[in-house]
């Protein structure tokens, strides 16, 4: 299952990593509506990291995503211990 989400103003200014209510039902079965969730993201693997389903956010760090320059979108893809997230 792969995910495509746009990279906003506010989720490099937050660190955040948002989502629109229309994807929700996706994101949802992607995450099994667990509270924490494992992130790949570049070589390293962040464990336990909190997913807001009222707010439709995951919180991944500023320098983070500031690292991934002028890219557009997230593309979030489950996998078995974690959910890979690359940019495009």
């Amino acid at each position: 299952m792969e995910i495509i989400l746009e990279i906003k103003k506010r989720n490099r200014d937050f660190g955040i990593i948002t989502w629109p209510y229309s994807l929700d039902f996706e994101i949802k079965t992607m995450f099994e509506l667990k509270d924490t969730i494992n992130i790949e993201f570049g070589d390293k693997v962040f464990k336990s990291r909190k997913v807001s389903y009222k707010y439709r956010r995951i919180s991944l760090g500023k320098k983070r995503i500031e690292s991934l320059g002028k890219k557009k979108n997230f593309i979030l893809i489950k996998s078995k211990d974690a959910i890979q997230i690359n940019a495009k």
